[in-house]
This record gives C-alpha cells, sequence and structure tokens, in this order.
C-alpha cells in the first residue's frame, strides 16, 4: 500500500497545533486519483504508486492530470464534513482516526479518467484547488474502473500518525 502526507498537508497540520496560525478546515474533500496521473511527470501512477510526498496538489493537477474531469460521466469531489470522523484510537506504534465510509457519486457515464488508483484528501470541492493533505491507493494496490453508468466508488479514509 502506498500512502503519505503531503508536504504541504503537513504544513497545515502544524499551522493547527500550539504555536500555529492556522484556521481548522471543518470540510475536506476525497478526489479520485486515476491512471492518468504521473510521479513528478514521469512515472505513472499505479495501485501501488502515489504522488510523492513533495507534490503540490495544484501543480500536479493542471500539470499531470490525474482526476477524472468534474462533471464528466457525473463524477465530482465528494465532501466530508468533521463528524463523518471517528474518534482516534490506538493502532500499531501511533493513533489513527478513520473516517465513515464515504461515497462518490454513481458513474453516469464512465469517468474521463476511468482508472482508479486511490484518492486525495483536499480542501477544495473544485478539480485543481486547494491543497492535498494526503493521497493514498487502495489497501488491495486494486485498480477500480469507473467505465459506465451506475457504478459508485465507495472509499474509507483514515489518518494515521505513528512517531
Amino acid at each position: 500500500m502506498a500512502e503519505n502526507f503531503t508536504d504541504e498537508g503537513l504544513d497545515r497540520i502544524l499551522n493547527n497545533a500550539p504555536g500555529g496560525a492556522g484556521t481548522l478546515d471543518t470540510t475536506l474533500y476525497l478526489a479520485a486519483l486515476t491512471t492518468a496521473g504521473t510521479v513528478e511527470g514521469t512515472t505513472p501512477l499505479t495501485g501501488s504508486l502515489v504522488p510523492n510526498r513533495t507534490t503540490v496538489w495544484v501543480t500536479h493537477y493542471i500539470t499531470r492530470g490525474g482526476e477524472p474531469t468534474i462533471g464528466t460521466g457525473a463524477y465530482a469531489r465528494k465532501a466530508v464534513v468533521n463528524s463523518d470522523w471517528g474518534a482516534a484510537a490506538t493502532n500499531g506504534s501511533g493513533r489513527r482516526r478513520t473516517c465513515a465510509q464515504e461515497s462518490f457519486a454513481a458513474s453516469s457515464a464512465a469517468w474521463s479518467n476511468p482508472n482508479v488508483i486511490g484518492y486525495a484528501v483536499a480542501t477544495a470541492s473544485t478539480a485543481g484547488a486547494g491543497v492535498a493533505y494526503g493521497y493514498a491507493n487502495f489497501d488491495d494496490a486494486s485498480t477500480v474502473a469507473v467505465n459506465a453508468a451506475g457504478i459508485t466508488l465507495q472509499v474509507t479514509p483514515f489518518w494515521q500518525l505513528d512517531i
């Protein structure tokens, strides 16, 4: 499984820690990551490879693709509100907060980039906008095809911090 926090996402988290001057995000958005994207413009994304931590979402989206076009096949980013997140609990050598299972809207046709390998957690509902907290593929490193009408992509995001 490949997953990571981005530098821009970690900066946003640290801005909300003591001494920071940030504003807490009350709604986040899930964006589908597809095989049309690349890692820093060279290596294609796969079920076991996501953008690296230094990838800035806005730059990645605009220059490298990787997310279906909003509105194509009814694709839209999925809003996740604070109340969707469970309580923090011990997991391994760290703490984890798991979200309720989230469902993207059912497709009305194939998405513009139909081969989904995971998702990003972002701060904006608009494609190519906002800060990405992080990127994750699916636990089984699979690729899900949203290539027809009536397909609903479901994900269960979580945050985990280990020391």
